[in-house]
């Protein structure tokens, strides 16, 4: 019995010691107030005291503009520069973020859709070359851009984010609205890469997601990880109560449409419809614009395949 009491002193004393090693280690929220690219990022706005909330609103402050998705080439590299001091912090605290950063970096994340689905899906050559570290935010024709590698910044923070399943809502809600928007501009007598391009590229980006939902959920437990995986579904639903939310007219408003009637597939397919996403918002544009025919299927089938693919590729880049 006293060889057995002094084990388990000794084993108390252990954890009690590993406890207080870990509670010495810093914050996320530090680590990333500290960054030198952050104090860059926001200028005036940067308190080498802020606390977390301060820190998230400030960064919002510098890189959100003033229209929905319009940026300027300062807050696109403002974002660029608190991205990868995000990503490095969580090299340092074993992937966890501060509560209090992950819902203000999913709603900046979310706001600059365009370059998230460019990075998260099909990624064109310019993203790609863009989006080393030391590649500047970029103008074109098209407007503001800006890009940080998927595997090792992106992805990283999107993870992280997402531990919070409002977080995870709010940028899922905007891969599916760019998605949207990406078919409801698609002619409807296109054939071939015109025609499944949009849908195979948005596909992409939320198997993506589906990925990341998988990973949280394994290392949530069984418990906590149904009840996140049921406050996403929730969030994403119509009206995030169960009810069927109006669908606008697919001549009045082709994305809103696309966008609306997924979201009732959420209330009656549950996880299903965010597995299928690609699939069912393609089905829903060929029937707004009656598409029919062995296209439709082949198109379909590349969707259905890309979107369960960039998930598992996902998967093993979080193992």
């Amino acid at each position: 019995m006293l060889v057995l009491a002094l084990v388990l002193v000794c084993l108390l004393g252990a954890g009690a010691a590993w406890f207080v090693h870990d509670s010495s280690r810093p914050s996320s929220c530090e680590v990333v107030r500290n960054d030198a690219r952050v104090e860059k990022a926001l200028g005036d706005r940067y308190d080498e005291a802020m606390a977390c909330a301060e820190l998230g609103a400030a960064v919002k402050a510098v890189t959100v503009g003033q229209a929905p998705g319009k940026h300027s080439l300062g807050q696109a590299q403002a974002m660029k520069d608190v991205l990868l001091a995000v990503a490095a912090s969580i090299d340092k605290t074993d992937g966890g973020l501060d509560a209090g950063l992950r819902l203000p970096l999913a709603q900046v994340l979310a706001d600059y859709g365009a370059d998230l689905q460019e990075n998260m899906g099909l990624t064109p050559v310019d993203y790609v070359r863009n989006g080393l570290p030391s590649k500047p935010a970029w103008k074109d024709e098209d407007g503001v851009h800006v890009s940080v590698d998927w595997k090792t910044a992106l992805l990283p923070v999107v993870r992280a984010v997402s531990e919070d399943s409002g977080a995870y809502t709010v940028i899922r809600d905007a891969m599916t609205l760019q998605g949207a928007e990406g078919l409801a501009a698609t002619k409807p007598d296109s054939t071939g890469n015109l025609l499944s391009a949009p849908a195979a590229h948005s596909a992409w980006a939320l198997g993506n997601l589906d990925g990341v939902a998988a990973d949280v959920v394994r290392d949530l437990g069984k418990v906590r990880g149904q009840e996140w995986q049921a406050a996403v579904l929730a969030g994403l639903s119509s009206a995030g109560k169960g009810e069927k939310a109006a669908v606008p007219a697919f001549s009045e408003d082709a994305a809103g449409h696309l966008v609306a009637r997924w979201r009732v597939d959420v209330n009656d397919k549950g996880a299903e419809a965010l597995e299928s996403q690609g699939a069912l918002m393609f089905g829903e544009w060929c029937n707004a614009v009656g598409v029919t025919g062995g296209d439709r299927e082949a198109v379909r089938e590349r969707v259905e395949s890309g979107q369960k693919s960039a998930r598992r590729e996902t998967l093993t880049y979080l193992d």
